[in-house]
């Protein structure tokens, strides 16, 4: 498991140790599998699902331009109003909270806005939301001013499940914001979908349509649909756990060939802390109840490396963030003795008062430490992992391969349904797991490949009317 119980809405150490006992678990005699999923070609290519709603054309910001004081400030400076009718801000932080009824849930917005920034340091304008409890960040889009011309400028977004605590903002870093109009409208939706050039190599169901993927094409990581940060601690927790590694954004996320590289490197100066490496995440602003998820990864190599590709709880519809449940697509660990390059951990959190069940077991699949014991080594080429989740299990499969299949709600620790899920997919470093022997600090720079990230749902998606 890649996460534990909260305290205070803050993420604890996770259980994550190798040769996890499975009592208490109800386990199926071992079945030799010989059914694989067909490999996909063009021609019987998934369908693309798109998602509909009515668009509601209102303005939603109309007087904002024409009531300064309707911006909360901080840092003890205020706004102001120039003769123009524009706004002239110059504090650290100014925040206008949105109406709790302007928003809806799952909808596309565009907010637009001219402005020019004065000085020779920072403006950032953009919309927050914000779980109840403590008021922390989980959904942060903005888009930086740059330069003392007028220019204009638009951030688009999909609205989180929760909107109830969203906010527009303007900070300011050693600089002034001459903003001359603002405007916030929903607007069609957003696509999630980009073209599939090949197939090759990926296993789906049938009955499942294509409803977000990143095939990684481009020079660079698409932010729109990627964070890089845990969605914990206001969207800024770096590690889990032990981890020597900090995710950052220096160099981590490297694009060449069609193939996201999330990539480790070692720091020149050792750190007190035992941190000693920088690496690679991305968590997605797609979020999703079920379906079928697959990626398409090449293992990195060394001692000490942990890439995973997994599922964790997103806020739900009422603001409630909370930890369980997880789905652990896979870990990969290679320490070198009880984990080699030939072993996936695959493991799912349990559900509350419903021991597990293996309901379908591959003979090279072991309960006692949820690993799978493949005939090659998943650091020397790329391999297909994916993963059917249910209401009721979740079935994972390794180029198309069907491995195992457990029972799992996805629910909280009071067996209430959880918020939706986003996707990860993080190298890791270290721990008292995969660092359990040593890190091969030799081996660095190096990577967790990632070919594609492809989710699928059945039918279209639920009516958003």
């Amino acid at each position: 498991m890649r996460s534990s119980a909260f305290i205070g809405c803050v993420l604890c150490t996770a259980c994550q140790v190798a040769g996890n006992s499975s009592a208490g678990n109800k386990t199926s005699s071992p079945l030799k599998d010989t059914s694989r999923l067909r490999e996909r070609t063009k021609a019987s290519a998934p369908t693309v699902i798109q998602p509909s709603y009515t668009v509601d054309e209102r303005e939603l910001v109309p007087s904002l331009m024409n009531d300064a004081s309707a911006w909360r400030v901080a840092g003890g400076a205020s706004g102001g109003l120039k003769a123009s009718g524009s706004a002239f801000l110059s504090a650290v932080s100014q925040t206008r909270t949105i109406a709790p009824n302007l928003l809806r849930p799952h909808r596309s917005y565009r907010l637009s806005f001219s402005a020019r920034a004065l000085g020779t340091g920072e403006v950032y304008v953009g919309v927050k939301f914000r779980e109840p409890k403590e008021s922390k960040t989980f959904r942060t889009f903005r888009e930086t001013v740059k330069g003392d011309a007028v220019r204009t400028y638009q951030i688009e977004f999909t609205t989180p499940a929760y909107v109830a605590a969203a906010e527009l903002f303007i900070e300011t870093k050693q600089a002034e914001l001459e903003l001359n109009a603002l405007s916030l409208r929903m607007r069609e939706p957003l696509p999630q979908t980009q073209p599939v050039t090949s197939w090759a190599g990926s296993f789906v169901p049938e009955g499942y349509g294509l409803v977000f993927n990143d095939e990684f094409n481009g020079s660079e990581l698409d932010r729109r649909k990627w964070f890089t940060r845990y969605i914990y601690s206001g969207e800024t927790l770096d590690h889990l756990n032990k981890e020597n590694q900090r995710y950052a954004d220096n160099g981590n996320h490297r694009l060449a060939g069609g193939t996201l590289n999330l990539t480790a490197t070692r720091l020149k100066l050792s750190q007190p802390s035992g941190a000693n490496y920088e690496s690679g995440m991305i968590r997605s602003d797609f979020t999703l109840t079920y379906g079928f998820l697959e990626a398409r990864v090449k293992m990195p190599k060394g001692l000490g490396v942990w890439p995973a590709f997994w599922l964790n709880s997103d806020v739900s519809e009422s603001g409630r963030f909370g930890w369980p449940p997880e789905i652990d697509i896979f870990e990969y660990v290679n320490n070198g003795k009880e984990d080699k390059p030939n072993q996936l951990h695959i493991s799912t959190t349990d559900t509350p008062g419903e021991p597990t069940q293996f309901t379908f077991l591959h003979e090279k699949f072991s309960t006692r430490i949820k690993e799978y014991f493949a005939p090659f080594n998943f650091d020397e080429g790329f391999h297909t992992i994916g993963a059917e989740w249910t209401p009721r299990d979740v079935t994972v499969y390794v180029d198309g391969l069907k491995i195992m299949t457990s029972t799992m709600r996805w629910v909280y620790a009071d067996g209430t349904q959880a918020g939706p899920a986003h996707v990860l997919l993080n190298l890791a470093i270290g721990d008292g797991w995969a660092g359990r022997y040593g890190i091969d600090d030799s081996a660095f720079p190096q990577a967790f490949a990632v070919d594609w990230v492809r989710v699928y749902q059945k039918g279209p998606p639920q009516s958003r009317e």
